[in-house]
């Protein structure tokens, strides 16, 4: 047991060595926060909250929220409370008190979470794929170019990643378990994903896809099945109910329509092609088909790993659906939940094409055919990135 939690503490700091490089390299650490249009707002945004805290011990009194929010935006016209919700500024907030506020602290916060969202990654996809492709996999997610850029800029996505990929995670584990304690995970985490930001209700497709798609028709019979919306529903409701005109005032369209949906279908699907490149898109394709394709003989095999590949699958699709869905806009950013599934199934692909490879006779095999296609998927992945 001790060796399992070294290896994840070693992986780790593998990770953020490759992350903090990214920073260095991108001048995370120099730069303006204006690498993004809504940057400079989730940092004053969080500082305000952070100041906030920190003049509540020093003998001054304490200030009304509203009275003090309104001040400190006269000072510094980047606080946004309300356009978004306030997890990410909060835990922002709760940083910078054990750290001292500024660029160094913030970003290796950023680069923490990026390891961390490589680690979990890590380690769940080593029970079914190995080490050695289960490190592949983590550390082609923290170097594709939309992680290293948004580990280097302060915004939502990357917390917003580890949060659904782990709420994913606990579902899986529920499908397979039907225990409540793992439903309430499931729900706790999604609240924590939804109060970071609104795209995680995307989250809220996941159980009806996998009734559907595993046709569990079972779990709509338990409590536990309803368990986490009425978590989410404790949790969440009260904020967006109170800041739904403020969150939706910055949207594309005022509802869902057709024409909105087929813009951002093909949108998206170019910037799937982006994300990776065409020979790590296809890689995933492979995997993913190999996955569903094999769904039945891992149920025969036994319960362990039943639902892990299937829940995959359902958030590599519910994240771009609910964003053609949902008219918030059309940016490459909203797809970074979904990545942990699309590495992961890249690796798949990789992995089942150089076993066929290997028993078809091919003139690479081994290591040096690993490589190639290593060498080809980079290669394309910077080229289009």
């Amino acid at each position: 047991m001790l060796s399992k939690y070294s290896r994840a503490a070693g992986v780790f700091l593998l990770l953020l060595g490759l992350v903090l490089w990214g920073q260095q390299r991108s001048g995370a650490y120099t730069d303006e926060f204006g690498g993004h249009p809504d940057e400079a707002a989730h940092f004053v945004s969080a500082l305000m909250i952070r100041d906030y805290i920190a003049q509540l011990g020093d003998g001054s009194g304490i200030a009304h929220p509203k009275r003090y929010a309104e001040a400190y935006y006269e000072s510094y016209p980047k606080v946004a409370i309300g356009n978004w919700p306030p997890g990410f500024h909060a835990f922002q907030a709760l940083w910078m008190l054990m750290l001292e506020p500024g660029q160094g602290s913030i970003f290796l916060l950023m680069a923490l979470l990026t390891a961390g969202l490589g680690t979990a990654t890590f380690c769940a996809v080593r029970p079914h794929v190995g080490r050695g492709w289960a490190l592949a996999a983590c550390m082609l997610l923290v170097v594709l170019p939309i992680v290293q850029k948004y580990s280097s800029l302060v915004m939502t996505e990357v917390l917003v990643g580890l949060l659904v990929f782990c709420a994913v995670l606990c579902y899986a584990r529920f499908v397979e378990s039907v225990h409540w304690k793992w439903g309430l995970g499931f729900g706790v985490l999604a609240s924590g994903a939804i109060l970071v930001k609104g795209s995680a209700f995307s989250l809220g497709l996941v159980p009806p896809l996998a009734v559907l798609c595993l046709r569990r028709w079972d779990l709509l019979k338990t409590w536990a099945f309803w368990l986490p919306a009425a978590v989410v529903g404790l949790l969440c409701a009260p904020w967006y109910v109170y800041t739904l005109d403020v969150a939706t005032d910055g949207w594309a369209g005022d509802s869902p329509s057709l024409k909105f949906f087929a813009e951002a279908f093909f949108y998206n699907l170019k910037r799937l092609l982006e994300t990776g490149g065409p020979v790590l898109l296809l890689l995933v394709f492979l995997g993913l088909a190999r996955t569903c394709l094999s769904r039945k003989a891992d149920e025969d095999a036994g319960p362990e790993s039943s639902a892990f590949f299937p829940l995959l699958g359902i958030l590599f699709l519910v994240v771009p659906l609910f964003h053609c869905i949902v008219p918030a806009g059309m940016e490459h950013r909203h797809l970074v939940p979904m990545l942990p599934a699309f590495v992961i199934f890249a690796v798949m692909g990789a992995r089942d094409l150089c076993e066929k490879l290997e028993t078809g006779g091919a003139r690479f095999s081994g290591r040096r055919l690993r490589w190639a296609i290593c060498g080809l998927s980079m290669a394309g992945m910077f080229l289009v990135g």
